[in-house]
């Protein structure tokens, strides 16, 4: 897909992790030819953006960042998703990695495992049942950590940017809640729609179902990989029907509209929304909504959230001690997403947040594909990037023309 805009260099590279998992991750390391100069992007006076970045030391870097000197930036998709949802903008100045690349940054596109570009072990085969034992303590202890080692050794660098969106940012609160040295190698961390503790669904009976005990959910999916039907689907029906099938279930499991994508980019990017993962995963998440807190996989899950019948504690999962982290934490969020809890997320942070932007109307999903996010969010987004990754190559190559919404607001996190 990177290959398609024939402006970009493109690698695909291989990490090997720990536990004999082989992933995919994507390189952009440059441009091929060098776009037109545009005007450099300024806040404009009217908009009030308010943040702590003053209480954070501006980062420096003693030694040589790598690729040309470049700084480099992973990001990490979300939930059944893979790699292809950064670059599935029908607009080039739209996909940010593009955006990114442009102006200078390496950039890396991570793939977790069992997605269709990570299903491959040293010793495993993607048909056996084992290969899929794996939940989101996998892609926090191993995947995220042994990609970062990987990119970092590749590269020299001694830190990268890490942008992740929906479970790309839970993988990350997890592991670098548990990973110390890994935030020293995260110099920051930007987190689009972030969900460590979504509500729950909005339907009652598949709430019910969500909330019910995990055997319940591998009797009905198995122990591989959920939900291939929807692949079936995707091969036979025509773009605009998969859109109508789309939109129909995001509205009936989490109550959006999607009304601000575009139907031509739905078309799009609906066609690289879904990709593989475990079961387990699956398990793993609903537990996490039946639970009410960001937690470790339960492999004893209890009856109850957490207390038994009579009131006295039943079983308390392990949670991940967010906490602790020291990375600095940039997060966006819309204030239409049912999947983002804020209140929850910020209280279980350390204070103070770098940075939190939320936008009215905003769901999930538009964090990637709405109208404008060029302009609503990347300026945001390249200005955290500039302060925590000071260069010395000029960026180039920026849609001309920045505006801001009249509907955004800047927050600022008091604790």
């Amino acid at each position: 897909m990177v290959r398609h805009w024939k402006n970009y260099n493109c690698e695909q590279h291989v990490v090997l992790t720990k536990d004999n998992y082989l992933l995919c991750v994507h390189r952009i390391p440059s441009v091929k030819t060098e776009h037109r100069k545009v005007k450099k992007f300024e806040p404009q006076e009217e908009i009030e953006i308010i943040n702590n970045l003053d209480k954070f030391v501006q980062t420096k870097h003693p030694k040589p960042l790598g690729y040309q000197e470049k700084p480099v930036v992973l990001l990490y998709h979300g939930f059944l998703m893979s790699s292809e949802v950064w670059v599935s903008n029908i607009d080039e100045y739209r996909n940010l990695p593009f955006v990114l690349a442009q102006r200078g940054y390496d950039v890396w596109l991570g793939n977790a495992r069992g997605n269709k570009y990570s299903q491959y072990h040293l010793h495993l085969n993607a048909t056996q049942q084992q290969f899929w034992n794996f939940s989101m303590n996998e892609f926090a202890m191993r995947d995220l950590p042994d990609t970062v080692d990987y990119i970092l050794k590749q590269t020299g660098a001694s830190s990268l940017t890490y942008i992740g969106f929906s479970q790309g940012t839970a993988q990350a609160f997890a592991s670098l809640s548990i990973n110390p040295d890994l935030n020293k190698k995260v110099n920051l961390f930007i987190a689009l729609a972030p969900a460590t503790t979504p509500k729950g669904l909005r339907h009652p009976i598949i709430d019910a179902f969500v909330k019910a005990t995990p055997a319940v959910i591998y009797l009905m999916f198995g122990r591989k990989a959920p939900l291939k039907l929807a692949l079936f689907w995707q091969r036979i029906v025509t773009p605009p029907i998969y859109v109508k099938i789309i939109d129909t279930c995001c509205h009936f499991l989490f109550g959006w509209t999607g009304r601000n994508m575009s139907d031509s980019q739905k078309a799009v990017s609906y066609q690289h929304l879904y990709s593989t993962t475990s079961v387990k995963s699956l398990v793993h998440w609903f537990q996490i909504i039946r639970c009410g807190q960001f937690q470790m996989y339960d492999e004893v899950p209890s009856r109850l959230p957490y207390h038994s019948e009579n009131g006295a504690a039943d079983h308390i999962p392990p949670r991940f001690p967010t906490l602790q982290i020291t990375t600095p934490i940039a997060i966006f969020y819309g204030r239409s997403d049912s999947l983002v809890d804020f209140n929850v997320l910020s209280a279980d942070l350390p204070s103070p947040l770098a940075y939190v932007k939320s936008i009215d109307k905003w769901e999930h999903l538009d964090f990637l594909w709405a109208e404008g996010v060029e302009d609503i969010i990347y300026p945001d987004v390249l200005k955290l990037l500039e302060r925590f990754n000071p260069h010395i190559n000029a960026p180039v190559a920026q849609k001309e023309g920045i505006k801001n919404d009249p509907e955004e607001q800047m927050l600022q996190i008091k604790k």
